[in-house]
């Protein structure tokens, strides 16, 4: 009886030895659920880098701010007008804004070349030397009144005619480094908006200023497209800075009433 009990005893603790084993040796649901959940992450980051990289790609260089200053050109492209001096302007006091809000490059080649499109909003001002006040179309008989300029008696502090534009570039653009970048093409534009706004001190007394402005069309042509070259360097997938130059191959005034004029802009961009 007793080699019985024993035997019994042997195989049941045998029994309960096996048994642990394979219970410990068996992964638990938690550990594949979380292992699961890692793996999935893992995925998650790395499309989301994925497709961060591939809109990198299509991230051209136009959108940011432009800051730079306006030069009037003749159309032997010199800032010489002996014949018109109302358009000598003061260059220091004549700014170009630009706020471009959107860009998009179309890729040619991988890496390197492609086309940029976009869209943004131009403020410019031209500041003139001279005393001279731009007339509107006071008559529409008399082509001599309408778009002309006159001297004007008053000693202006402040002259300056300021113009809005809606523009679109189409940018040809080279990138030969991932923080460089080389681009050229045009920039048309819509105008939204042209008034000359003139401050002057009381001819009786001076100490007494005075502000006014003069809204109008003056003679000006309703679109514009301008030639430009921009070049910059930064971060690839961060803020870059550059310089451009533009020139408007479009006169800015209509020239069967005015003279021909094309604006000469340089100046310094932030892009992102």
């Amino acid at each position: 009886m007793k080699h019985v009990l024993f035997f019994v005893l042997v195989v049941t603790l045998t029994f309960f030895s096996f048994s642990q084993e394979i219970t410990n040796t068996k992964p638990s649901t938690q550990t594949k659920n979380a292992q699961l959940s890692d793996d999935s992450d893992k995925n998650a980051l790395l499309e989301d880098s994925l497709l961060a990289i591939e809109e990198e790609k299509h991230n051209g260089h136009f959108a940011g701010v432009d800051v730079g200053f306006n030069v009037l050109l003749n159309n032997t492209f010199t800032a010489n007008f002996p014949n018109d001096p109302q358009w000598n302007n003061t260059v220091i006091n004549s700014y170009y804004f630009n706020f471009n809000f959107y860009d998009r490059k179309l890729i040619l080649t991988p890496d390197k070349l492609g086309v940029t499109l976009g869209l943004g909003l131009n403020l410019s001002k031209f500041a003139f030397s001279e005393d001279w006040t731009l007339q509107d179309a006071y008559s529409a008989t008399d082509s001599t009144v309408y778009g002309n300029a006159h001297l004007d008696t008053i000693n202006f502090i402040r002259n300056k005619l300021n113009l809005a534009y809606l523009q679109i570039p189409v940018l040809l653009e080279f990138t030969p480094k991932k923080n460089f970048w080389l681009s050229a093409g045009f920039i048309t534009g819509i105008k939204l908006s042209s008034n000359v706004k003139q401050l002057y001190t009381d001819v009786n007394n001076p100490n007494f200023t005075y502000e006014r402005t003069i809204k109008g069309t003056f003679g000006l042509n309703t679109l514009k497209c301008d030639a430009t070259i921009r070049a910059g360097f930064g971060q690839n997938f961060g803020r870059m800075y550059g310089a451009f130059i533009s020139y408007a191959l479009v006169p800015t005034f209509n020239t069967s009433v005015m003279s021909n004029v094309h604006p000469f802009t340089f100046g310094i961009s932030y892009n992102w």
